[in-house]
């Protein structure tokens, strides 16, 4: 059985680890709840700073309004 051996280089790997880490986390940021989640950790670091607080609850507006209840049970 013959082998190909392909050559890559550094820069190459680190492109490629960069592009799937990239997609990776705009997967999981794709839904709403994981933005919810996003903000509210967030916010734990900025208890103190106004600003990123109406920032925070601005998103959290924003997403909240996106999330889908039909599977919700109440």
């Amino acid at each position: 059985m013959d082998r190909k051996f392909h050559i890559v280089s550094i820069e190459d790997r680190e492109m490629f680890a960069y592009n799937a880490a990239y997609n990776e986390r705009q997967r999981i940021l794709s839904h709403p709840e994981e933005r919810i989640k996003y903000c509210f950790e967030f916010l734990k670091d900025y208890e103190n700073d106004e600003n990123m607080k109406k920032k925070c609850y601005d998103n959290l507006a924003k997403y909240s309004a996106k999330v889908d209840y039909s599977e919700a049970h109440f």
